[in-house]
This record gives structure tokens, C-alpha cells and sequence, in this order.
């Protein structure tokens, strides 16, 4: 290769993703094509007989069901929401269809032979589109009477299934409700023995009949108060009167009177110097005494004004009066006393009603609630009584609606399937075979050692020399007439038999172009060519010293490191593989190391036997067409 090379040509590799060639894999199984022919034919065979065991007459028969709205009328008061089983949505009611326990119960009234575990792949549910339309499935493998007798009893089971359904929901919210109505019965029953302990310990019942009775009431006392109070008032004035009335007319002012009458008549006679007259003066003296020490008491001693009719009348009446002012006064007293009871009663009347409708509203509310839960008991004893379900049958089952299934879907289905299943095993087996070869391919060649095709040689007869002159003219000769003795070829990947075939029909074909010698600087010495004669136009030596014109660096596996420094002047090198696994194994495993102290290889030269067979042959240069086109 020139010096004058790009960097892109010297960077030059060869890119493919895969460490296998498919072409030669697809030729070693359309090789054996008879035998994927024999697999497809055989399986094909089996799995149409097996679907032929398999297929059983089926009578398919579907009938529609509409779903039933939950009622909205059922309610038993105007507060709140009434109790409705709950909405189901379509998805759910699908569900319901395909429940395993109306199926079962369906399948067990039935009693046609059919196991549970077969019924659930002989039935079907769907739903027309857009509408409240379902319908239900029945794969008889009995006859059509089965299809139509089970397809009913399976609709009435579901009708059942979703009653109960309804039911077991209003059934647990039953015994929520009991307990709900009965906590609440307590609560009353305990809010009407505190309103009746606090009636009794209060003496309040509440309401405003106490109120105006207790207004009333006060109202009377307030009243029979006053007119006590003046009866009183009264009694004490006529009281006073009769003492005044009865102070003028005790005995003493009757004696005094008639004590004066006499003085006056004495005066008529005598002068005041007579001792009757003196006499006289001095009794009346006395009695105006006694008058006035009457007059200074407090108290009227009434006895002292008896005596005479009039006193007498007097005292009797004195003491009437005292007796009704006695009784006056006892009333005056009673009643103020009422009075300010029931003003003090009054009084504590609004704190004991606060207390009172607190605690009537308390029980009021008690009362509503259970009003409103009973009403949801009701309803819901309605439910659990009668739940009308989810399901109607809105086209009941008709025999004229039967299909009877097919009798050669499944043989056709199981034999194709078989067909591909055999084909399938033929291909792997022959996959399996193709990958045992130990021949590869072209393209697996220039993969392992990482380089474009440079030459391939075809080791037939008639080929081989004609093959290897044509690799020394069109590659090695020009390369080594730019580059003499900076070209190597890296041999590892052949074994000693090819390689000394390799040296030999190459020294041929260079003797037959220079008519000298080929000279060989082996940078691996081994014993290649120990005990075995060279050709005469083969030179062969172990350093690079004086030699012809036409020379070329040889390396079966990395070259000690004192010969390593004459890597440096290297221009190119090229992988000679032979087309066989272990050839390319060995380049792979060992092409790390020579990217280590090796440029980048230039080309690769493959030694390969010609395929067999027109299908391999065609795989073959296609392969290599591919090759050259990657190259």
C-alpha cells in the first residue's frame, strides 16, 4: 500500500455485526429441505387428526337479557336519601354473567353430563354496543333441546344470583339499622327518666301553661294581698274609732258629768268655801285623775270602760273587730308569703326551662333520627323482602337461533399449526447440524480478523495455482515492489500442513512472475519446515539481513520482543485464514493481542473449500458478494 495512503484507507476495517454468517446457515437448512417438507407433511397430519379427535359437535345458542333499573319510587319519607341497592355499572354487570355460582347452579339443575370445569369454556357474555342489551352464551356439546333448556335456567339463576345479590346488601344494612334503632331507643328511653327526674326533683313540666299558671297565680296573691291589706287597714281604723268611741263613754265621764251637775247646783247655794262644795270640788278632781292616767295608757284596758250599756256594746263590738283585724292580719302575712314564693319560683323558671328544652331537644333529636332510621329500615326490609335484581329477559331462548359449530375449523387450525410446529423442529434440527460444520464462510473469515477480503482461494485442483498467482499479482507483488520487507502475514490461523501448502503455492506463483526466489523473514521461528524439504524457489531465514527485491514478513504468533522493534517499519499486514472453525476461532482469540503491536490489519486471505451442492454454492457467493460489497 503507497505511503501516501489517507488516514481514512489506514483506519479501513471491516464492520459486521455478527460473529456468524446467516447466508450459510439459511443454505445448511434449505440444504435439507426434504426434511422440513417430511416435518411439515408429518405434523401437518398429526395435528389434523388430533382436531379431528378433538372436534365435537357444538350447538351455540344466545339469548339477550336487559338490564332492569333499581326502582326509584320505593321511599318512605320525604327527608333524605331513601336505601337503593347499589348501581352497578356495565363492566359489573358483566361480570355478574359470567359469575361462577349462577353457572354452577345452572349446569347442576341442568344435570346434562356437562362438569363444572368444562361449563365455564362453553359459555359466553357480551354486550351490544351503546344500549342496556346483554347477552348470554351456550356452547352445547348435547343438543340443541340442552342448549335451549339450559340457556333458560342459566337466565333465571343470574335473575336469582343478582336478587341475592340486592339482597345480602340490604340485609347487612338491616343489622347496621337495628343496632342504630336500638342504641337510639336507649337514648330516648334515658332522655325521658331524666326529663321526668328532673320534673319530679324540680317540680317544672315544662310548656308555658306553668308559666301563665304561676303568673296567674301571682297575679292572685298580689291581689287577695292587697285587699287583705286593706281589710286590715280598715279593721284598724274602725278599731281606733270604737277605742275613741268607747274612751267618751266609760264610767268615770258619766261620774264626772254628774259630779259637775252636782257642783253646779251646789254653787248655787253654797259658795266654794263650803265644805260640800270643797268636797265636790276635790271628787272631781279625782276623777279628771283617773280620766287622764286612762287617756296616757298605750292600751285601752276595756274592762275599765264597762259598766254601762253603752261601754258594754261598745267593748263586744271592739272585740269583733279585733278578731277580723287578727284574721286580716294572719291573711296579709300568708299572702306576702305566697307571694314571694311564687315571685322566687319565677325567678328560677327561665334557667330550669333552658335546662328543660335542652334536654326535650336532646330527646327530640333522638326522636327524629330514629324517625328517619326507621324509615330506612323499612325500606330496607323492603329490599331484603322482594329485590327485584339487575336482569330481565328481554328474548327468551329460541331453537331457530342455533348454530351448530364447525366441523373442520379445528382440524385446520391444529394442522396448520402443526404444519409450522413441524417445519419449525425440521429448521432447528437442520440449524443444529449447520452450526456442527466446521466449515465457515467468507464473511465469517474477514469477521474474525477484522479486515476486508483480499483474495479467497478456492483450494480445487483445477483452481489452485491459478487462484494463488492471481493473490501474488493483483496484492502482494505491488505491495511488496512499494514496501519491501514491511509486509507481514500473520499465519496463526492455519495449521502447519496448510500453512507449508500456503508458502509453497505462493513461492510458485512468485517464481513464475520474478523467476527468483521468495524470501521469507520468519519473526516466529518454529519448526515449520524441520525434517521437511523446502521448495528450491523458497528462501527462508530468521532475520532481516540481504535478500532480493521480493520479500515478506512471516508471523504463526507473536514474535519475541527483541525481534519486536522491527515492527515499527511495518507498512501493512495481512490474517491468512483457512475457512474452518478452528482457523477463525484461533484469529479471534488472538486478535487482541496482535491490535496491541500490529496496526490495524489491511486485508484478509481466505483459504476455503468449495461448497457442496447448488444451494450451499449459491449461499456461497452471495456471501462473498456481500463480502466484497462490506470490503
Amino acid at each position: 500500500m503507497a505511503e501516501t495512503d489517507s488516514d481514512d484507507e489506514k483506519k479501513k476495517g471491516f464492520a459486521y455485526p455478527l460473529p456468524f454468517d446467516p447466508l450459510r446457515l439459511v443454505a445448511g437448512v434449505l440444504t435439507r429441505w426434504p426434511l422440513i417438507v417430511l416435518g411439515t407433511i408429518v405434523f401437518g397430519v398429526l395435528g389434523a387428526f388430533t382436531g379431528k379427535l378433538l372436534t365435537h359437535p357444538r350447538y351455540t345458542l344466545s339469548m339477550s337479557l336487559i338490564k332492569v333499573r333499581v326502582p326509584q319510587n320505593v321511599q318512605t319519607s320525604d327527608v333524605g336519601q331513601p336505601f337503593r341497592p347499589a348501581e352497578l355499572n356495565d363492566a359489573t354487570l358483566l361480570a355478574t354473567l359470567l359469575a361462577s355460582a349462577p353457572r354452577d347452579a345452572a349446569f347442576k339443575r341442568a344435570d346434562n353430563g356437562v362438569s363444572m370445569e368444562a361449563a365455564a369454556s362453553m359459555t359466553e357474555a357480551s354486550q351490544l354496543k351503546n344500549t342496556d342489551i346483554f347477552y348470554i352464551t351456550y356452547h352445547s356439546p348435547v343438543g340443541p333441546d340442552d342448549a335451549v333448556r339450559v340457556c333458560g335456567i342459566w337466565a333465571e339463576e343470574i335473575s336469582e344470583y343478582t336478587k341475592r345479590l340486592q339482597q345480602a346488601e340490604a340485609l347487612s344494612l338491616l343489622g347496621i339499622l337495628d343496632k342504630e334503632v336500638a342504641a337510639l331507643e336507649k337514648k330516648i328511653e334515658a332522655a325521658n327518666r331524666e326529663l321526668l327526674d328532673f320534673a319530679k326533683s324540680e317540680d317544672f313540666i315544662g310548656g308555658e301553661a306553668q308559666i301563665t299558671g304561676l303568673m296567674s297565680k301571682l297575679g292572685q296573691s298580689e291581689l287577695a294581698y292587697e285587699e287583705a291589706k286593706a281589710r286590715q287597714d280598715s279593721l284598724r281604723a274602725q278599731l281606733e274609732e270604737l277605742k275613741l268611741k268607747i274612751r267618751n263613754h266609760s264610767p268615770l265621764n258619766l261620774l264626772l258629768r254628774a259630779a259637775k251637775d252636782q257642783l253646779s247646783e251646789l254653787r248655787g247655794i253654797y259658795t266654794d268655801a263650803n265644805p260640800l262644795v270643797q268636797s265636790k270640788l276635790e271628787n272631781i278632781a279625782y276623777l279628771e285623775s283617773q280620766i287622764a292616767n286612762l287617756d296616757q295608757d298605750a292600751e285601752v284596758n276595756l274592762e275599765a270602760y264597762t259598766g254601762t250599756p253603752l261601754g258594754n256594746q261598745l267593748y263586744l263590738d271592739i272585740m269583733n273587730v279585733k278578731s277580723r283585724l287578727a284574721e286580716a292580719s294572719s291573711q296579709v302575712e300568708s299572702f306576702q308569703v305566697q307571694r314571694e314564693t311564687t315571685a322566687k319560683r319565677l325567678s328560677q323558671l327561665p334557667s330550669l326551662m333552658t335546662r328543660y328544652n335542652s334536654m326535650l331537644a336532646s330527646r327530640d333529636s333522638y326522636m327524629g333520627e330514629l324517625s328517619l332510621l326507621s324509615k330506612r329500615l323499612k325500606e330496607a326490609e323492603i329490599f331484603a323482602s322482594g329485590s327485584p335484581g339487575y336482569w330481565q329477559v328481554f328474548q327468551p331462548a329460541d331453537a331457530r337461533n342455533i348454530k351448530k359449530s364447525s366441523m373442520v375449523k379445528k382440524p385446520a387450525i391444529l394442522g396448520i399449526a402443526g404444519s409450522v410446529m413441524g417445519a419449525g423442529l425440521a429448521i432447528l434440527w437442520n440449524l443444529f447440524h449447520s452450526q456442527r460444520s466446521l466449515r465457515r464462510s467468507v464473511l465469517e473469515c474477514c469477521q474474525a480478523a477484522r479486515a476486508p477480503l483480499a483474495a479467497n482461494l478456492h483450494r480445487s485442483d483445477e483452481l489452485t495455482e491459478e487462484n494463488y498467482f492471481r493473490l501474488w499479482m493483483a496484492t502482494l507483488s505491488p505491495m511488496i515492489t512499494r514496501h519491501s520487507g514491511q509486509i507481514l502475514l500473520w499465519t496463526a490461523g492455519l495449521s502447519a500442513e496448510e500453512e507449508r501448502e500456503f508458502w509453497t503455492h505462493l513461492a510458485a506463483s512468485s517464481a513464475r512472475d520474478t523467476k527468483i526466489s521468495l524470501t521469507i523473514v520468519d519473526l516466529s521461528p518454529d519448526d515449520l519446515w524441520l525434517k521437511r524439504e523446502m521448495p528450491p524457489y523458497l528462501r527462508w531465514q530468521n532475520e532481516i539481513g540481504q535478500h532480493g527485491s521480493f520479500c515478506l514478513l512471516r508471523a504463526s504468533k507473536l514474535p519475541e520482543r527483541s525481534k519486536r522493534s522491527e515492527l515499527k517499519s511495518l507498512v501493512a499486514w495481512y490474517a491468512v485464514l483457512r475457512g474452518e472453525e478452528a482457523s477463525i476461532r484461533a484469529t479471534r482469540l488472538n486478535h487482541h493481542l496482535t491490535e496491541v503491536y500490529f496496526s490495524q490489519c489491511k486485508g484478509t486471505i481466505v483459504l476455503s473449500d468449495p461448497p457442496e451442492g447448488k444451494i450451499r454454492g449459491w449461499a456461497d457467493r452471495l456471501s462473498i458478494i456481500v463480502t466484497q460489497t462490506l470490503s
